[in-house]
């Protein structure tokens, strides 16, 4: 069956009280090169906020732009299914309402991130979803500690999965789409559940990486961003895995119960020094900026007793 209809991409954006950032955001999608089907679908979460609104209405003036608003407050895992259910085109991308792509016409001299994305799941279909790198605005200038390409076993062993992975529209319907019960490492448990619902029809899940900072990750203190919340890992991560237990137990080759492959997963998740080397391994200069601007330092307990 044919879940979109159409070869473009539609950009899925869900906003509830966020008009500060929410122009810039659409504007940067507007200013994207592209070929093919466009559509921005900006899902309004029930904003009560004027500027919000007001924002709202000037976003709806661009050329592509839908508004689909919905009748009370639903959180943004549920406006990004509304969002994703109302998309008209085989390819989706998420953004944030307070994030941006890059446009930048040096880093778009290839074409865009979408642009680019689509044409490779059109031509592959061993690709589960395309992911890019992602770049901090705002208080902070310069590449997430993530930045580096991703593949199926990072993934289920807990390294970073972005949000603005473009992906396949159908494959984002079978898998049920954000799930509402997940309050933090939403960007995680949706690609897995991308990849599970791949594994179940034999489908080869290949990551493609398109590796330079098309994504730009606001970061600000304006209001609190989900990542911030207290929530537990480990249960949430539990979540993830009791209803994608067979996909964990293949591709880990573990067949113990949910729990311990929870735990499992939990205690793989990379630190900081973990993730530096993983993008040192990919571009040693990348790694060695981030590690600068960071500030990162090598210290040991045992350093007083002048152990080298």
């Amino acid at each position: 069956m044919r879940a979109g209809g159409v070869r473009g991409i539609s950009v899925v954006v869900p906003c509830h009280n966020c008009g500060e950032f929410l122009v810039e955001a659409i504007e940067s999608l507007v200013a994207q090169p592209r070929t093919g089907v466009w559509e921005i679908v900006l899902v309004d979460d029930a904003s009560d906020d004027a500027a919000t609104l007001h924002a709202i209405d000037v976003c709806r003036g661009h050329k592509g732009v839908r508004v689909v608003r919905l009748p009370e407050r639903a959180g943004v895992q549920q406006a990004r299914t509304a969002g994703l259910r109302a998309a008209r085109c085989d390819y989706v991308l998420p953004l944030d309402c307070d994030d941006r792509l890059a446009t930048d016409p040096k880093l778009l001299t290839e074409g865009g991130y979408a642009q680019q994305a689509v044409q490779i799941l059109a031509e592959d279909p061993e690709v589960a979803f395309v992911h890019t790198f992602s770049r901090m605005v705002g208080d902070f200038d310069g590449l997430t500690i993530s930045a580096y390409p991703a593949d199926e076993q990072l993934i289920v062993r807990k390294h970073h999965a972005p949000l603005p992975i473009v992906y396949r529209r159908r494959d984002g319907l079978a898998a049920g789409g954000y799930d509402p019960a997940i309050r933090k490492w939403q960007d995680w448990a949706f690609a897995v559940d991308l990849l599970a619902t791949r594994y179940r029809r034999c489908a080869t899940n290949r990551i493609h990486c398109l590796p330079r900072p098309f994504h730009e990750y606001r970061i600000h203190q304006r209001w609190g961003r989900l990542s911030a919340g207290e929530v537990s890992e480990l249960e949430t991560t539990l979540l993830v895995v009791e209803r994608n237990l067979d996909y964990f137990q293949a591709v880990l080759d573990d067949p113990r119960p949910a729990r311990k492959i929870a735990e499992l997963v939990c205690a793989a998740k990379p630190d900081r020094l973990t993730e530096l080397l993983h993008m040192a391994a990919f571009d040693l200069d990348q790694a060695l900026t981030v590690a600068r601007q960071r500030k990162f330092t090598l210290s040991s307990p045992f350093e007083s007793l002048g152990i080298p």
